[in-house]
C-alpha cells in the first residue's frame, strides 16, 4: 500500500518515512503480527549501519485500547514527546516517540477492537486493490503480478 498524499511530509507527517506516496510492504507472521518494509526513494537516505543502534525506521506494537491509552498517560505524565494519537488508516490510532537509546516507536490501536486487537484486516487489500498497486511497480508483468496474488483470500 501507499502513503496518502499528504502523509509523508508536513504537518500531517505521522511517523512515517518523509517522502509522499511511499509504499509499505506488510507481511503477514501469523499470530496476528505483521513485518513491515517501508520504501524509500534511492539516494535519498544514507545506507543504514545494521550494527548502529537504531537503525531502522520505527519498531510498532499493537495494543489494545485501554493498554493505548495508558502508554499515552505514562507519556505524559513523564514530559515525553510524542506524536499522537494520529488516525493512520481508517480505525488505527498510533502514537510515536522515541526510547532512550533513539530508537523510534509506534504504539497502535483500533478503538473498535477493543480488548481484541486485530491488525491484518486493516491492511489487508483486496485483491483488485493489490492487482492495480502491483501493475504501478516498473517492469510488473501480468504473469508476475498473478504470481503474487495467488497466495490472498478472495
Amino acid at each position: 500500500m501507499k502513503v496518502p498524499p499528504g502523509l509523508g511530509t508536513g504537518p500531517g507527517n505521522r511517523g512515517n518515512p518523509p517522502y509522499e506516496e511511499v509504499r509499505h510492504y506488510f507481511f503477514d507472521m501469523g499470530n496476528d503480527s505483521l513485518l513491515a518494509f517501508f520504501e524509500i526513494p534511492k539516494g535519498k537516505e544514507p545506507a543504514g549501519n545494521r550494527n548502529a543502534i537504531g537503525a531502522m525506521q520505527h519498531c510498532a506494537f499493537t495494543v489494545t485500547a485501554s493498554r493505548f491509552r495508558e502508554v499515552e498517560g505514562r507519556l505524559k505524565a513523564r514530559g515525553i514527546d510524542y506524536i499522537g494519537p494520529i488516525p493512520q488508516l481508517p480505525g488505527l490510532l498510533g502514537i510515536y516517540f522515541y526510547d532512550p537509546n533513539g530508537i523510534r516507536l509506534e504504539f497502535a490501536c483500533q478503538p473498535e477492537d477493543g480488548e481484541m486487537p486485530a491488525v491484518i484486516a486493516c491492511i489487508a487489500q483486496t485483491k483488485a486493490e493489490a492487482r492495480a498497486e502491483l501493475a504501478s511497480l516498473p517492469g510488473a508483468t501480468q504473469e508476475w503480478i498473478e504470481e503474487r496474488l495467488s497466495a490472498l483470500p478472495g
